[in-house]
């Protein structure tokens, strides 16, 4: 008795352990594995950018865990993010039917397949869903400081608008989905007793009797599925259904599914086409779910063309494109400097570039206007005996570098009686940090001028607005409708794109550089009413640093030729002079920024007008500080602040301390030591540049006769690798931000640039 009772519990287990394994929802996920590899990775993908393990050093996380809409994170922007993430999950359930739908023949004999299909497709959406509310929580409570019962409420947001898409789709599905009985006129029982031969074949049977044995005969094993939330049935077999019965169902249902399809691409490309309209523009992170729920239709699309060729067809259609645009130019769109001249082209050669940089009227000119600039700086500062010049270099490093360029400059200006900006006269660098010291001048010349300026904190809450969510939203929906709009700069036209909404987002963030042109700080800076700027991007072409300023610095671009006998590598180019004829001076200071600014891939590339055209991105790809400017300026009139000045005080406003540690690349996985040749180079970019700036910093004390003072304010290298080098802050960030001037090193610097300006 024993020996049979533990034969029967084998039996039981058996059958249990093939229930769950040929269970329906288990199929599918093996099925998918198998063979569904293109939507695997649109769900890694998103899984990897929610759990903050892709893109969070670029605060892509956030687009999905603090989404913002109409400036602020609320109840909306959640319901947005719900409303597209079910908008996704469709596209997903769409695509695995039409890719499995026929390896599963029983879905036909069900009272509307496709949502009996959608509801057993469910487990990897699900395991999503609780993934991403699970991180929303921990994000808003832990990064943006949030009460956890507004918390909840989000959360309930987004469940209803998933609901909302839901309700939608299957009031469409259940008017169109139908099944074998529709289709056919029989009933259920009518098979079924075809199945038993209990009743005569009809004549539309006996046309089809060949074709009625195994409908498919790869078909998947599936014993139970899932026919409501609360109900397991068994899978029925549909050996004795006719084949092309079968797969009029399956293709009356993909009819159904391609129009639904089509709706959902209209309003994508609605929703990115309409854009100007502020309410259509969606939460960055609800975009990139549009955008991967349309590439999973047009996957969908092709598949249903092309079947087992379409990884072939799309291989081809990639390359075929490529030498398209190579060979005729098609969609090589270019992103503009706006308020510069497009239609003369100077020459950018080598012998061109030499004739206006080493032309000797030109240097001795802008010599002489500077040395001009610096008398106006000493007369400004004269009530003070022989002051100490200022220079100030600050780093790249989107908006968390804005914020610590802001909040220093603020608080060093606040101890030293606003002598600090007053005896800058110069301030270079990258990025975000460029930004902030631009918007901090801007407000510090609103009040010389008698104008409205703002407090500290208005200004640091400006600076610290997103513009992370109306960038993603335009990558997103993709630049190319956009370019086919125009926009109306004054003397000229230009396309749109996504540079032109990051400006457009930075002046109404900022609320100021509303149409100012760099024209308009020509006579602020030539007074000293204002430190000079120096902006730097980088020639993609060559490599070469573009200066740009509304003041003549022909000096810094000149280069001692008599110790070569050969060419010479020139490099810097000033802006003004290379594009004397294209209105250099009415460029925009929102388009300086910019290029200034112009990450890979983040920002477009700026071409320039030029024969060959250029392209100019981040300056921080040559300098990252502007510590290379800096330098030579002061080694051009190195005389004038000797004889001027009590000295030379550099500040630099870092967004990451100096990197000391040395890392063992012995260690590692086989595919890391692999890549290690390149990741070596990338890993120490910055470092390689400190070694430089280190080793100027040297020469120019041994070539200055007065004193030179270094400072330097950095954020800690936990800090900052915590906080996103993006475009958006946590609440948690600012608050990080604002605390490292209490460090131990910060608060020395602070003292030291006291004592060397009051004393």
């Amino acid at each position: 008795m024993a020996e049979e009772s533990s034969i029967q519990e084998r039996r039981i287990n058996s059958k249990f352990f093939t229930r769950v394994i040929y269970f329906f929802p288990v199929q599918l996920l093996f099925l998918h594995i198998k063979r569904n590899h293109i939507l695997l990775l649109f769900w890694l993908v998103l899984f990897l950018y929610v759990s903050g393990n892709l893109g969070v050093g670029f605060g892509i996380d956030t687009l999905f865990l603090a989404p913002i809409y109409m400036g602020e994170i609320g109840a909306w922007s959640f319901l947005i993010m719900g409303f597209s993430l079910g908008g996704f999950i469709m596209a997903f359930h769409i695509y695995s039917y039409i890719l499995f739908s026929r390896d599963f023949t029983f879905l036909a004999t069900l009272s509307r397949p496709f949502l009996k299909f959608c509801l057993n497709n469910m487990l990897i959406p699900s395991l999503f869903i609780l993934t991403y509310l699970v991180q929303i929580f921990l994000f808003l409570t832990e990064e943006e400081l949030m009460n956890s019962g507004i918390v909840f409420i989000y959360i309930i947001c987004v469940l209803v608008g998933l609901f909302v898409f839901y309700i939608l789709s299957i009031l469409y599905f259940i008017q169109f989905n139908k099944n074998v009985f529709v289709i056919s006129g029989k009933t259920e029982t009518y098979f079924e007793n075809l199945g038993n031969d209990k009743v005569k074949e009809s004549n539309f049977i006996k046309k089809k009797k060949n074709s009625r044995v195994n409908v498919y005969k790869n078909t998947w094993r599936v014993d139970t599925y899932l026919s409501n939330f609360f109900s397991i049935n068994i899978a029925r077999s549909t050996k004795h259904y006719d084949k092309e019965l079968i797969q009029k169902v399956f293709t009356q249902n993909h009819v159904n599914a391609s129009i639904f399809e089509l709706a959902l691409i209209i309003s994508f490309l609605g929703i990115g086409f309409f854009r100007d309209i502020s309410w259509l523009n969606i939460p960055a992170g609800a975009s990139i779910f549009l955008l991967f729920t349309l590439l999973i239709m047009l996957f969908s699309v092709l598949y249903s063309w092309f079947k087992g060729w379409t990884l072939t067809f799309l291989i081809l259609a990639i390359v075929s494109f490529n030498f398209l645009t190579n060979r005729f130019h098609l969609f090589q769109f270019r992103n503009y400097a706006y308020g510069l001249n497009y239609d003369l082209k100077p020459k950018y050669d080598h012998e061109n570039i030499s004739e206006l940089q080493q032309d000797k009227l030109k240097v001795e000119n802008s010599i002489k206007e500077n040395i001009e600039i610096l008398t106006h700086w000493s007369q400004k500062n004269k009530g003070i005996n022989k002051p100490k010049m200022v220079f100030i270099n600050t780093s790249g490093g989107g908006l968390r570098s804005a914020l610590w360029t802001v909040h220093v400059l603020n608080f060093l200006d606040s101890i030293t009686n606003q002598r600090l900006t007053k005896q800058t006269h110069l301030i270079t660098g990258a990025s975000g940090g460029m930004i902030g010291a631009a918007f901090y001048r801007e407000n510090y010349k609103k009040g010389i001028y008698g104008e409205t300026i703002v407090n500290s904190n208005e200004m640091k809450r400006r600076i610290s607005k997103d513009l992370l969510n109306p960038l993603a939203f335009s990558i997103a929906t993709t630049d190319m409708f956009y370019r086919f709009k125009k926009h109306d700069d004054g003397k000229y036209i230009y396309t749109k794109d996504r540079g032109w909404f990051f400006e457009k987002n930075l002046i109404e963030n900022l609320n100021c550089f509303e149409g100012k042109r760099i024209l308009d700080y020509k006579l602020p800076e030539y007074h000293s009413d204002i430190p000079m700027m120096i902006f730097s991007p980088s020639v993609v072409n060559d490599g070469r640093r573009l200066l740009i300023s509304p003041q003549k610095i022909t000096f810094l671009c000149n280069t001692d030729t008599s110790l070569f006998s050969g060419k010479i590598a020139l490099e810097n180019i000033e802006f003004s002079t290379l594009f004397n004829k294209n209105d250099p001076q009415y460029l925009k200071m929102s388009s300086a920024m910019r290029m200034n600014a112009t990450f890979p891939y983040i920002l477009p590339m700026v071409f320039l007008p030029s024969e060959p055209k250029i392209e100019v991105m981040d300056a921080g790809l040559r300098d990252n500080l502007g510590l290379t400017t800096s330098i030579k300026y002061i080694d051009n009139f190195k005389n004038w602040i000797y004889e001027h000045t009590s000295g030379v005080v550099i500040i630099q406003l870092r967004d990451r301390e100096k990197k000391t540690k040395i890392k063992d690349k012995q260690s590692g996985s086989l595919i890391s030591k692999l890549f290690t040749p390149l990741t070596n180079v990338y890993g120490n970019f910055l470092k390689i540049q400190d070694y430089r700036n280190d080793e100027m910093l040297n020469q120019l004390k041994s070539s200055f006769k007065g004193d030179i003072h270094y400072v330097e304010f950095s954020l800690k290298e936990g800090s900052s690798d915590e906080i996103s080098m993006s475009w958006h802050l946590t609440s948690k960030d600012i608050n990080q931000i604002y605390e490292q001037l209490n460090t131990e090193e910060n608060q020395k610097s602070l003292q030291k640039v006291s004592d060397l300006l009051l004393h």
